[in-house]
């Protein structure tokens, strides 16, 4: 079953970041001005999809087949990333990688951190700056001594959260709607986060090679 990558409007990673995120065989598709982004990086996506109110020039529409374009009315209920989304959902794809949406609009960034919190969440979101992910169970994530990580709830809750290698360990904070530990630092090279209940997402520069998560 392929893995699918949603390419949107709004500050993204670069061609050289998006040529480690992106692997052959992943279905792509690009929600309005994620097209632009495609085309500036060498990625001809396999479906495109929205109102295009924020393409930078429509007719770059026009070198690809009918049947991958799906054109929206600027006016409807769901936004051109919710139909990203549904459009790689339809295609097989249960593992989703969000990229771009990063220091935009304040509304459509909110949107996107609610993804996070509904039943079939992405498995990760990338923007310029930083990649956004979920934690449930036990998990190891990565990073340099000393390197910046936050995290916020996610989800309804409760919220039953403990770790091991972080400068200010998860196990003090009273998680709640909301509630966020931010720039944290994980002190060695890795840190140990246990989420008992509930759902955690990770907000991880990665201004060095070694920030990813530990899979």
């Amino acid at each position: 079953m392929s893995r699918g990558i949603l390419l949107i409007g709004g500050y993204g990673p670069g061609p050289e970041k998006l040529k480690q995120i992106i692997s052959p065989g992943d279905l792509v598709c690009a929600a309005d001005s994620g097209l632009d982004a495609a085309i500036s990086s060498g990625i001809e996506p396999d479906g495109i999809v929205g109102d295009m109110d924020s393409l930078s020039d429509k007719s770059l529409l026009r070198g690809f087949a009918e049947e991958n374009l799906e054109i929206y009315p600027v006016d409807k209920d769901e936004t051109d990333t919710e139909l990203g989304i549904s459009w790689l959902r339809k295609r097989g794809c249960s593992s989703l990688i969000i990229i771009g949406g990063g220091e935009g609009r304040l509304d459509h960034t909110l949107a996107l951190k609610a993804l996070f919190g509904k039943q079939q969440p992405p498995d990760a979101w990338y923007t310029a700056r930083e990649k956004i992910w979920s934690l449930t169970g036990r998990n190891r994530i990565q990073g340099q001594p000393g390197s910046a990580v936050s995290f916020v709830t996610s989800g309804k809750g409760p919220w039953r959260v403990s770790s091991r290698g972080l400068q200010w360990e998860l196990d003090r904070v009273v998680w709640g709607v909301e509630s966020i530990s931010l720039s944290n630092r994980i002190k060695g090279h890795s840190a140990e986060i246990i989420v008992d209940e509930g759902r955690l997402l990770v907000i991880q520069p990665y201004h060095r090679s070694g920030d990813e998560r530990d899979s």
